[in-house]
């Protein structure tokens, strides 16, 4: 066989079965539609989150609110209440979230990305890749999270994030003290 047959030949097979997977990968996505709904509310999220100011403050929660469930929202407004009030009381302890209880991190990580989701009904599960590159003092790192939505009237909420320890931010939320 000579050469150009064989590489015009092997290029053909190779191509079509790249063309199959696509194909296979574009109808997986196309017959889910709550899926990439949930993959896109998080991508939209943590594109906002990331690309401004991620102090947990008043502001920057209300700011976010759109992408939130309401009962994540109030506890998020009321841990900052009981971080105010405790700072009053100890001016000199350190707060109990420091710094972004929405990514789990002290130091901000750059960049995400997004991996597998999971969709039961009114509620999904999407893992988030959290990225830190060698500038920050943590040097190139990664981690994941896997964020906790539900279905609201205007689509899917996040509800939850849930560390690498498997710990629940609604869980440390709700703590008595």
């Amino acid at each position: 066989m000579p050469y150009r047959t064989f590489i015009g030949r092997t290029l053909l097979i190779v191509g079509t079965a790249i063309g199959s997977l696509w194909i296979q990968a574009f109808a997986t996505v196309q017959t889910d539609p709550g899926q990439a709904a949930a993959v896109r509310a998080v991508r939209s999220f943590y594109t906002f989150h990331l690309a401004r100011n991620k102090d947990f403050t008043v502001r920057n929660i209300q700011l976010r609110r759109r992408f939130l469930s309401p009962e994540l929202y109030d506890l998020l407004l009321k841990e900052l209440k009981r971080q105010a009030a405790a700072r009053k009381a100890h001016p000199d302890e350190a707060p109990y979230f420091e710094g972004d209880p929405l990514t789990d991190s002290q130091e901000y990580p750059d960049s995400f990305r997004i991996g597998t989701a999971e969709v039961t009904g009114e509620a999904a599960k999407v893992t988030v890749t959290l990225q830190w590159s060698a500038k920050t003092s943590r040097g190139r790192d990664k981690r994941d999270i896997v964020v906790e939505l539900t279905k609201g009237g205007s689509g899917w909420l996040i509800n939850d994030v849930v560390n690498n320890q498997g710990i629940k931010l609604r869980d440390e939320l709700k703590r008595e003290h």
